[in-house]
């Protein structure tokens, strides 16, 4: 009996929003297949694809975004200087647009990059693709699984 696989294409939704992992690596675990990858290299790999993603911000990736960081929604408000009841009502639209203004999108944006990465250059990279402001038009999200093995 096999139990391990590889599928071309798998949407994963464990994130709050759909991302399509290519090539991703499955293992069977009491008769159901999960994926078998390292969630925290997943996860980071995700923000930093949020970060650069040409389209605008959905509530449910601002949400995961929120929650990676361990921010309340109170403390996410003060960081990015707006009030929570705005937070509130971003994360309400879900897979919509968050319809935040693009100064505030821009500095979350960049507050990603400089948690994670910690390098100049990678922060003046993002500042200057984030010079045009995001299509509203939603992005499908992709990864390659080699990204994110366990």
């Amino acid at each position: 009996m096999k139990n391990k696989k590889i599928q071309k294409k798998y949407i994963d939704q464990s994130l709050g929003f759909p991302v399509t992992i290519l090539n991703a690596p499955l293992i069977k675990v009491r008769n159901t297949w999960a994926l078998d990858i390292n969630y925290n290299k997943y996860q980071e790999s995700m923000l930093i694809l949020l970060a650069y993603l040409p389209s605008k911000l959905t509530g449910n990736e601002l949400q995961f975004i929120r929650k990676h960081f361990q921010m309340t929604i109170r403390s996410f408000a003060e960081r990015f200087s707006v009030k929570h009841p705005a937070v509130v009502k971003w994360e309400k639209k879900a897979d919509l647009g968050t319809g935040m203004a693009w100064t505030t999108e821009k500095d979350i944006r960049l507050f990603i990059v400089d948690q994670l990465v910690k390098k100049a250059s990678e922060l003046q990279k993002l500042y200057r693709v984030l010079e045009e402001e995001a299509d509203i038009s939603k992005q499908v999200i992709k990864i390659d699984s080699e990204q994110i093995a366990a």
